[in-house]
């Protein structure tokens, strides 16, 4: 993990948070797959109930995403004219919030209920709008950060600075389609009654999104390497320089 000298002290808590809480997240994934793949070997009727486990890694996924994308909110308001900040991240917030508080059903009904068809029980009032508002969300930010970015390099006439812009306009769209498609198949799979991938593809979206906020905290030194000379003719561009200083008369005088 690469750090900023200018970085402030909520994103490296942020970032400090994220990282234990992924090693959380680990944590409770390699206890379900022992339990499942080495302790209930030969015990099929194992397979039916859901471990402990597994609730516990499914809260830490839930509190990553949300602050994943809370933090991208964060900059989306940031980047937005005043005019039009909470029009943009409200929406935003709202499926956010709604992700979080859909999810936290789905995990109170695995604790007092630990058999797999919960998943398909829960599915239209639980499982389904988790997955949905999550999905909403992510598009959500992203169309804000490539309008933004569009918006923005509309107005710059140096071709690198807009290429610059174009390259993260790409990254964040890569973002989204990534996280999009595994919970999308998720939510098949669910549909489908299919609880074990169902939990399999479960895990892999806390990594994804850990990923998307390291990655994209790393790749900013590489992205100012590519804008420097682009930021150099832009701030070289807006000078202006004021009008030299007259000498008194007596002094150009002595001078000739």
């Amino acid at each position: 993990m690469m750090h900023c000298s200018e970085d402030t002290s909520i994103v490296k808590f942020l970032v400090a948070a994220t990282c234990i809480l992924d090693t959380l997240h680990v944590s409770f994934m390699c206890h379900t797959l022992y339990y499942y793949l080495i302790t209930s070997y030969g015990v099929p009727t194992n397979l039916e109930y859901i471990v402990w486990s597994y609730p516990a890694s499914a809260v830490v996924q839930l509190l990553i995403v949300i602050m994943v994308q809370l933090f991208f909110a964060h900059k989306i308001y940031r980047l937005c004219r005043p005019v039009v900040r909470w029009l943009v991240t409200a929406p935003i917030i709202i499926f956010v919030l709604a992700h979080y508080g859909f999810g936290m059903v789905v995990t109170v009904l695995l604790c007092f209920n630990n058999k797999m068809n919960v998943f398909t029980r829960t599915s239209y009032y639980s499982v389904t709008p988790s997955a949905v508002s999550v999905v909403v969300a992510e598009v959500l930010i992203t169309v804000s950060l490539c309008v933004i970015l569009y918006d923005g390099g509309s107005y710059s006439a140096c071709p690198r600075a807009k290429r610059l812009i174009n390259t993260i306009t790409t990254y964040a769209a890569n973002r989204c389609l990534l996280t999009s498609i595994v919970v999308i198949a998720e939510l098949a799979v669910n549909v489908d009654q299919q609880a074990l991938w169902t939990m399999g593809l479960n895990f892999i979206v806390g990594k994804l999104y850990t990923n998307s906020l390291l990655a994209s905290l790393n790749a900013r030194e590489h992205l100012w390497s590519q804008g420097s000379t682009s930021m150099s003719i832009l701030n070289i561009s807006s000078l202006h320089f004021a009008d030299p200083p007259t000498l008194p008369k007596d002094r150009r005088t002595s001078q000739v």
